[in-house]
């Protein structure tokens, strides 16, 4: 910009300015000078300027609007300059003396949490700290800076966790409850019986003990492996024909019945295996009395009509607690007939029940007819029928016309 261009309001612009930064400039180098020479050094540049340009003057800096013996500002963010002027860096002193400060504040959080430590696992005993607090030793600026605890409010694990201290990690992750991500745990559930109350003090006649079934295990491991006697004449033999070459299903499963295969094939009629259900409709045994091993034993084996286990049971046993119960085979018989003949009368009563009802039913139905048609009620209704309808090779069928009653007949 060349001095032909500039006009005068600009020029004296520029020389108020000019004179004020060589004010400040004596005034840096010499600060003992008089504030009465500041003041009127102030008052002769502002003199000079105008008064109309301060609307339309420029934005200035920080240096220059606080700048002037009249402006005060006062704040505990910012510190200022004997001249007015923001200070932009802190001095040695200052430095050190917040580090101190910071140091000294660490300390006590940290004794402070001792105190609290101490008092949470020792509730009835009391600390005391005794000691000045404002002693900085030198061992105390050796603490780790990255430990500081910036926000007060949220947890912080590396401060408030004993283990992560021990530790010496920075963080540690919060805990995970099982609860938060398994909603059944099987390992755990136990079993309620459905509400029912069960006394498991009291032990069922079929239930044996893990020292009574190992014995049973090494008796018939004895008998699978043991040797041929010495004395032939003590050795168990068949009860039909006396040989020696008994069956071992029938000797270890059902009380040490002693029967060969020949003779379980020529006597089917008393060694043959009865299912539950035979047991229960010819023998007229119950199921408690079926399901006592102790009573009656039994072999299970898959079933190939269903999924649950097939029960057999051997006969002539089943038959000698069936005598034991109905005291004879005619006793049986007897209570099989009774039974069957109570079957009947039930299944005919039954039907009588159904046939009246029906026979109310009609009944009414005659009677709402009658009424209907003008009739008396107690006239006696004779069918109208009409013609026959062939439907068959020999049969006709026919219907009344009044009641609607349909019948077929068959022509010979």
């Amino acid at each position: 910009m060349s001095q032909a261009n500039v006009s005068d309001e600009q020029r004296k612009r520029i020389e108020a300015n000019r004179a004020r930064t060589l004010e400040r400039l004596q005034r840096k180098k010499n600060p003992q000078a008089s504030p009465l020479g500041k003041t009127q050094a102030s008052a002769s540049t502002s003199a000079t300027a105008p008064a109309s340009t301060n609307s339309s003057s420029p934005k200035r800096p920080l240096c220059q609007i606080l700048d002037g013996p009249s402006t005060t500002f006062k704040t505990r963010f910012l510190e200022f300059d004997p001249d007015g002027s923001v200070k932009k860096a802190r001095t040695l002193e200052q430095v050190e003396k917040v580090e101190q400060n910071r140091l000294r504040a660490i300390e006590i959080q940290k004794r402070k949490r001792e105190e609290k430590s101490k008092a949470g696992t020792n509730p009835t005993s009391t600390t005391t700290t005794t000691g000045n607090e404002s002693n900085v030793t030198s061992a105390s600026t050796n603490v780790d800076l990255d430990k500081i605890r910036l926000n007060k409010n949220q947890v912080d694990y590396t401060f408030d966790s004993a283990k992560s201290s021990a530790t010496g990690s920075k963080y540690q992750a919060p805990p995970i409850n099982r609860k938060d991500y398994i909603e059944f745990d099987f390992a755990t559930m136990q079993d309620t019986r459905g509400g029912f109350i069960e006394d498991e003090t009291r032990k069922r006649q079929d239930e044996e003990t893990l020292a009574e079934w190992k014995e049973k295990q090494r008796e018939l491991e004895r008998v699978k492996n043991a040797p041929p006697p010495a004395d032939l004449d003590h050795l168990p033999r068949c009860f039909e024909c006396g040989s020696m070459d008994i069956d071992l299903n029938l000797f270890t499963n059902f009380r040490k019945v002693r029967a060969c295969r020949p003779c379980v094939k020529k006597l089917p009629e008393k060694y043959s295996l009865l299912v539950k259900t035979e047991c229960k409709e010819d023998y007229l045994l119950t199921e408690p009395e079926l399901q006592d091993v102790a009573l009656l034993p039994r072999i299970e084996k898959p079933n190939p009509h269903g999924y649950s286990k097939m029960q057999l049971f051997l006969r002539f046993q089943i038959e000698e607690y069936a005598w034991k119960k109905w005291g004879s085979p005619q006793g049986l018989d007897e209570e099989w007939e009774r039974r069957e003949s109570n079957r009947i009368k039930r299944r005919e009563k039954k039907y009588q029940d159904a046939l009246k009802e029906m026979r109310k039913k009609t009944r009414a139905e005659e009677y709402t007819r009658k009424l209907r048609d003008g009739k008396d009620l107690s006239d006696r209704h004779v069918h109208d029928w009409s013609a026959p309808v062939s439907i068959g090779e020999r049969l006709l069928k026919k219907r009344c016309i009044d009641c609607g009653i349909e019948i077929e007949e068959v022509m010979i």
